[in-house]
């Protein structure tokens, strides 16, 4: 038995109301950088779902930056660590690692032979830094202003200069190397949110929450220009960033006021106008980069909008998720994800493509594919119906007593496990309600709709109910070694899966009166999520161990296939299978993938 990684469906990068968010690519413009809660994500331009991820930081990486010979990446936390790794193998061999400020990076860049690293964010004393990438030695002093710093540039060529940017309000100029202060440029009156040089190094350009954006010549570090539209400023709303294009005649600003500006650096003036929903605060643009032909802007949902000159308008827009996963379900070629912000997510299996589904904003507890249609149960007890064609979702006329844990369709009913009882409907109506003297979790439905299970919270039992009509009858209780998570019947109805608290995953036969299969699978953690293969011949688990443990039902003896480390950093919350031997994982890393594996 054999596993692989098919693909990676890539994580939104994390967007924070009223910050920037700097986006970086490689020095041939056809990857896209940026970071994502525990990860570092590397994605191709022209095909997003070509994507790795780095998660060996210890905190959660803020900055990441390409080396300009393209071998190296230097990425930065919270806890101020940077650590500089290798692009060119799978295992991303660590390079160097340096303390290199007292609080989180907000901004790298490289000097442009590639041997020296710049750092702007947050410390006690020091708020930008620069040493050599190999050694971690002092190659002179920036100067970070007097608050936290939100950006640093080094020019692309000698004479050496370097700028950072702060929210005092200043940029500080500096030569080099080694790089020495040389003079605070105090022209803007707000926060300073980012700073780029022209290719050549002839000028660089600042981005403020002053609204403004101003050139400055690149050796010098004097005013030569500002970027106005029409009145005083440059937009509406603060400026977030600014990027310029690989020719450096023209660059673009993304600001809060919705808009990314197209501009003509000899002219300084406006070209085009790429204007975002007025109304929808989560259309606020808060990064931007322009990467070869690729234009690209960062909006507060997390979305990558792809900006077309040419026509003024938006071309394509990446969709997915910025915060954990904690529901899955898998059905016609489609993935349908939930998020802990609410968000629901149809992705297409072949190529990643994502759309949200519209309706909702609360955390989803769990959801079912039923039909032609996608059932959901939000934690404040709402009940969602989602239409697959269209991805609108309307709320049900489904009451329920209690939050809900886990939810189970089949038989033409839908199965709710509230707090202290279940509930049965059919078709949005409520059938029954049970009270149960336990806290319902898993609950599974056999394939013939006769026969529902139900795992209890806090108590190693499995409860065996018959399905008379439109309300349930206890019939038996089995005895577990630990309680379970989520639990699933085979598609062929011999077996019973759980995701068992224990080590031992759990596999009953249910033609022998439940009992337990004997097998040599074993977890190293809590199991959270379980499912059988279409075909029922095998079985994977998942928990908080970040591993995914693939069984063959019809040889329970066999070694199990382990998938070590398949969320590196997030428990997993859901597996399920899309075909016979293929398995779709998600987990609080904010990402979904899926493996190849055969038995």
């Amino acid at each position: 038995m054999s596993f692989s990684l098919k693909s990676i469906f890539a994580p939104l990068p994390t967007a924070t109301r009223g910050q920037n968010f700097h986006l970086n690519t490689d020095p041939k413009n056809q990857k896209l950088l940026y970071c994502n809660g525990p990860a570092v994500v590397v994605r191709d331009l022209a095909n997003p779902l070509e994507c790795y991820t780095y998660s060996e930081h210890a905190a959660i990486p803020t900055a990441a930056c390409f080396a300009p010979s393209g071998f190296y990446i230097a990425s930065g936390d919270t806890a101020g660590k940077v650590r500089i790794w290798d692009t060119t193998q799978e295992t991303h061999l660590l390079k160097f690692e340096a303390h290199g400020l007292g609080g989180p990076i907000k901004d790298i860049c490289w000097s442009p032979d590639s041997k020296r690293i710049l750092l702007a964010g947050a410390g006690r004393d020091k708020r930008a830094n620069c040493f050599m990438w190999d050694s971690g030695t002092s190659c002179g002093t920036l100067f970070g202003g007097t608050k936290n710093a939100n950006a640093v540039a080094h020019s692309p060529a000698r004479p050496f200069r370097a700028v950072v940017v702060s929210e005092d309000f200043s940029a500080t100029f500096h030569t080099g190397v080694p790089y020495k202060f040389e003079k605070t440029i105090n022209e803007h009156k707000n926060f300073v949110n980012s700073v780029r040089f022209h290719p050549t190094g002839v000028n660089f350009c600042t981005a403020s929450s002053d609204k403004r954006s101003l050139l400055f010549d690149g050796k010098t570090g004097e005013l030569i220009g500002e970027l106005k539209d029409g009145g005083d400023t440059a937009h509406n709303g603060g400026v977030m960033a600014v990027s310029y294009s690989a020719d450096g005649t023209q660059l673009i600003t993304a600001s809060a006021d919705k808009t990314v500006k197209l501009w003509s650096v000899e002219t300084q003036q406006c070209v085009t106008t790429f204007q975002f929903d007025a109304k929808n605060v989560e259309d606020q643009q808060l990064g931007c980069l322009w990467a070869g032909e690729f234009l690209v802007s960062l909006s507060l949902s997390g979305t990558l909008n792809y900006l077309d000159p040419n026509t003024g308008t938006t071309s394509r827009v990446l969709k997915g998720h910025s915060k954990s996963i904690e529901a899955m379900e898998v059905s016609g070629g489609k993935v349908y994800t939930a998020s802990f912000d609410g968000r629901k997510t149809a992705w297409d299996v072949a190529n990643g493509e994502a759309e949200w589904i519209s309706g909702g904003n609360q955390k989803i507890m769990d959801m079912r594919v039923t039909g032609d249609g996608l059932t959901s149960v939000d934690i404040d007890k709402t009940v969602r119906r989602t239409a697959l064609d269209s991805l609108t979702s309307e709320t049900a006329s489904v009451s329920l007593p209690s939050q809900v844990g886990y939810m189970a369709t089949g038989g033409g009913m839908e199965v709710y496990g509230c707090t202290d009882s279940i509930v049965l409907t059919r078709g949005g109506c409520n059938l029954s309600t049970t009270p149960v003297k336990y806290t319902p979790a898993g609950l599974a439905v056999s394939p013939s709709g006769t026969v529902l299970a139900v795992a209890a919270a806090d108590d190693p039992t499995l409860y065996l109910y018959d399905i008379e009509g439109d309300s349930i009858v206890q019939r038996q209780t089995v005895s577990l070694s630990a309680s379970c998570e989520e639990i699933f019947y085979s598609p062929d109805g011999a077996y019973l899966a759980g995701a068992s608290k224990g080590r031992s995953p759990l596999l009953l036969d249910v033609n022998l009166h439940y009992k337990p299969v004997i097998h040599c699978w074993s977890s190293s953690a809590s199991l959270k999520t379980c499912s059988f293969s279409p075909d029922s011949r095998m079985v994977a688990y998942a928990g908080i161990d970040n591993n995914i443990l693939v069984g063959c039902v019809e040889k329970p003896m066999d070694s199990p296939i382990k998938i070590i480390r398949a969320h590196p950093l997030g428990t997993i919350n859901r597996v399920r299978w899309s075909d016979e031997g293929t398995i779709v994982s998600t987990g609080s890393d904010c990402q979904v993938r899926q493996f190849t594996v055969t038995c």
